[in-house]
């Protein structure tokens, strides 16, 4: 406390030897200095923060940069995607249906061959939902359609929700008029009538030839481009302990065997076929 008082007074003796006007400019220049002072330290806060903010953002950018690099090498690392066109190609070739210098002339124009496939395939879902596949495989084009597209259970009727299918298939083998090919019925392992001569052998005939007379009677398909042959449950794609797999099992396949000369023409097939 004592000591206190001897510094007031000390200030108080020197308050006493300065000019009045002095002080009061002292004061001025100090409450302006305070305020330049508080001014330049909010401005370099400002501008720390600025700073912080600019340094994350610069570190996030650096660490997306580093993850397209990664991604754009393992990408680089990768083996090439083969489409189907490829793969039938690559099948000829392993076959020797065709030659290496063949094999590079087709791959030249495969593009309108995949566009083909695709556009077919596009047209065959438009009218089968997921009920029909279509693939190429060792030279030949194979569609499998579900039996509940085409007939009734135990029939081997064409329902009529089975004619725009058959127009779309149609559409393709009239564009080529060489081109051969079968249709295949095939069944599940379950018998639907004791009487042998209406068995499975029986209707998966039965049903690949009502294709076949359609085909030729509407379409005007030549029929001595067509074989109708019946599998019945010998040759399943699928589990026939299950009920998911017997459906699968029931279905029309249509094995197209086409030309390599020929398939890369089939450009037209993926318009719609009217009645």
């Amino acid at each position: 406390m004592k000591r206190n008082v001897i510094i007031f007074a000390i200030i108080i003796s020197l308050a006493s030897c300065v000019p009045p006007g002095k002080l009061s400019e002292a004061l001025d220049a100090n409450t302006m200095l305070n305020s330049k002072y508080d001014s330049l330290h909010n401005k370099l806060a400002d501008t720390v923060a600025n700073f912080s903010n600019s340094l994350a953002k610069l570190k996030n950018n650096i660490t997306s940069l580093k993850d397209s690099v990664n991604y754009f090498r393992a990408l680089a690392t990768m083996p090439p995607v083969l489409t189907e066109g490829d793969i039938f190609l690559n099948q000829m070739l392993g076959l020797s249906l065709m030659s290496k210098s063949e094999l590079a002339g087709i791959k030249s124009t495969w593009a309108i061959t995949n566009e083909w496939l695709e556009g077919f395939k596009v047209d065959m879902k438009k009218f089968t939902g997921a009920d029909a596949d279509v693939k190429l495989n060792k030279g030949y084009v194979f569609v499998d359609i579900s039996d509940k597209i085409l007939f009734k259970t135990g029939s081997s009727s064409l329902t009529k929700k089975s004619k725009k299918v058959v127009a779309t298939i149609a559409a393709l083998l009239e564009v080529q008029s060489d081109l051969s090919f079968m249709i295949e019925g095939h069944t599940d392992n379950k018998a639907y009538k004791r009487n042998i001569s209406n068995d499975n052998w029986c209707l998966s005939v039965n049903r690949a030839i009502a294709v076949a007379r359609i085909l030729e009677s509407k379409y005007k398909i030549n029929p001595k481009r067509i074989i109708a042959a019946g599998r019945s449950q010998y040759m399943p794609i699928d589990d026939n302990n299950t009920k998911a797999g017997r459906l699968n099992n029931r279905r029309i396949r249509i094995i197209i065997m086409p030309r390599v000369t020929k398939i890369i023409n089939l450009t037209n097939t993926s318009g719609s076929t009217s009645e």
